[in-house]
């Protein structure tokens, strides 16, 4: 793609709020195609960049396709009712100069749709702006933009080398499966608890798997340091630790994907544990928290690397859920009459997110 063009179309994106969709990696459409959008009400306005340079229109359905994926993918995440996608063809299109014309003039007129496309043709050797003037190409300026994008740059100066900041990355996993596996199980291991015993009873938790050192260091129940994590100590234990898993269980499956998510969750989960008891030695622990914790640490670590934010959750706002959540762990445990909180726990479970988010999350492909 002209890489004059494309410089001065990422500068002026950028100077009207609008942001680059990562592309998921794919032969050969992600190299054919750049995707911009912008949140304005209840209406998204995403511009679609085709290289006609290396694809041809031939290729146009299903590159097409493969770029609305994207579009839809965050639309739906962010609950936009009505979609602009303005189309813009970009190279030397001497050889296709028929078919796009016949695409942009044949193109539908504007009307209150889901989701609309508008269509331009950017010839690069000679700076020419196509566009259809039934449709609604003065819509978020478009065609202004279009054309100062390919405006030619005055004489002895260059593009200006702008970055491609990125904030609606294209999640990994469309649906959370494991999160709602996981909330399943622990729903229904506390009702069995409920009505074996009671879910606060000693025996019967010892019965379904919690933790303590004398149990796994004496008696060398390892298993111990796995089970407690799908265990809830009341009611009140149960429903934050699904609040957690909603809140930062189900954008961490979503952004590093169902295995990468599991690697998070079990391991965060074992070593808040493993924590728990050293810290601990007479204690005898259950719950979440510490796996629950890990997911908040992984968010974390993707949004300081990747720049970006998980949906509506910044790095800030990330880190001062995290500060906020453990002191009032250490505030509860100062209080009269307050189930001990595992603050252990909570922290061998971040500090292992952390880790592993920084780790999972490697470097961002952009396209």
């Amino acid at each position: 793609m002209h890489s004059d063009f494309v410089r001065n179309f990422a500068n002026i994106m950028m100077e009207a709020g609008s942001e680059k969709v990562e592309l998921p990696a794919h032969e050969p459409w992600s190299q054919q195609a750049s995707l911009w959008g912008r949140l304005a009400g209840a209406v998204a306005y995403y511009y679609v960049l085709f290289d006609t340079d290396i694809g041809t229109m031939t290729d146009f359905d299903e590159l097409q396709k493969f770029v609305n994926q994207s579009i839809a993918a965050v639309s739906e995440r962010f609950k936009m009712r009505h979609t602009v996608v303005f189309n813009v063809f970009v190279g030397d299109l001497t050889g296709n100069i028929n078919d796009i014309k016949k695409l942009i003039d044949t193109s539908e007129e504007f009307g209150f749709l889901p989701k609309y496309d508008v269509y331009f043709g950017v010839d690069t050797t000679s700076g020419q702006v196509m566009h259809n003037p039934k449709q609604p190409h003065s819509m978020d300026g478009a065609l202004t933009k279009i054309k100062a994008a390919a405006r030619p740059l005055p004489k002895g100066t260059t593009p200006k080398d702008a970055p491609l900041p990125s904030r609606f990355a294209v999640p990994v996993a469309k649906h959370p499966i494991l999160c709602y596996i996981f909330m399943a199980i622990n729903a229904l291991l506390f009702v069995l608890m409920e009505l074996d015993g009671g879910s606060t009873n000693v025996d019967t938790l010892i019965r379904y798997g919690a933790v303590s050192f004398h149990l796994v260091f004496t008696l060398g129940e390892y298993h111990r340091l796995l089970t407690p994590i799908f265990l809830h100590i009341g009611l009140m234990h149960l429903a934050v630790n699904t609040m957690s898993m909603i809140l930062f269980g189900v954008r961490a499956e979503r952004y590093f994907g169902h295995v990468k998510f599991l690697i998070i969750y079990v391991t965060s989960g074992v070593m808040g544990n493993l924590a728990m008891v050293f810290a601990s030695e007479f204690a005898l622990g259950a719950g979440a928290s510490g796996a629950g914790y890990g997911l908040m640490g992984a968010l974390f670590a993707f949004t300081k690397l990747r720049k970006k934010n998980v949906e509506r959750f910044r790095a800030s706002a990330l880190g001062i859920m995290i500060v906020v959540g453990i002191l009032m762990g250490f505030t509860m445990n100062q209080l009269p009459d307050m189930p001990n909180v595992g603050n252990a726990a909570h922290i061998g479970g971040l500090v292992t997110g952390l880790a592993l988010g920084y780790f999972l999350t490697g470097k961002e492909k952009t396209y």
